[in-house]
């Protein structure tokens, strides 16, 4: 009962969180030289960036690009673990977005759980309809090859961070630098406390051709 309150609350101050984030970006717009953006950022603010989530920018709807970015494009974008829950079609639409709305010096970040993580305890956590949490609403499972196919079809470069290969050895590649903080990865996870890796994400990095 109070969660099906809370959700109409939320939806009705949906207009107002919408109008609260674009006066935010106004004033990120005039103090900020490079456009970094989070999409799907939930909770997630870091500085320097500009975090949405799907009231505040659909990545899949050209016109909420069109609303920020019709006169300075972005130079970085940073999803994690946002992409999973995007159909096939929504998943085209988005990259041609991040095509047509980024600078030529974009760097795109994106990490996902990883589909070639070799513990299948893992895959069975974070598959479509798997166990984990969101796990139920989650439509895709990537690898590097699939993710980077996404991508590369649209004009962009894959440059893989942090994966699972197809012969079950990992790659580590990821540092907190300056093209985005990633929470589920070998180094920030809790949960790879031993070394080892339990928990981590598929990391790319994406560049325009």
């Amino acid at each position: 009962m109070w969660t099906a309150t809370k959700k109409r609350i939320f939806k009705l101050l949906i207009p107002v969180i919408r109008i609260k984030k674009y006066f935010s970006w106004r004033i990120y717009l005039s103090t900020s030289k490079s456009i970094n953006l989070i999409v799907g950022s939930g909770p997630t603010q870091y500085k320097g960036w500009f975090a949405t989530d799907i009231w505040t920018l659909d990545v899949t709807k050209r016109i909420d690009f069109q609303k920020y970015f019709r006169k300075k494009k972005i130079n970085k974008i940073l999803a994690e673990h946002v992409l999973e829950h995007l159909s096939n079609k929504d998943l085209d639409l988005m990259v041609k977005n991040f095509f047509e709305f980024s600078a030529e010096n974009i760097n795109i970040r994106i990490a996902v759980p990883d589909g070639f993580h070799h513990d299948e305890k893992y895959i069975e956590y974070v598959k479509p309809g798997g166990t984990g949490p969101g796990a139920e609403d989650h439509k895709n499972l990537f690898t590097y090859i699939s993710l980077s196919k996404l991508f590369t079809k649209y004009g962009f470069k894959a440059y893989p961070v942090e994966y699972w290969d197809e012969l079950g050895k990992f790659h580590q590649g990821y540092t907190v630098d300056k093209n985005g903080f990633v929470m589920r990865s070998l180094i920030n996870d809790k949960r790879n406390s031993k070394g080892s890796p339990v928990f981590t994400s598929l990391i790319v990095d994406f560049q325009k051709k």
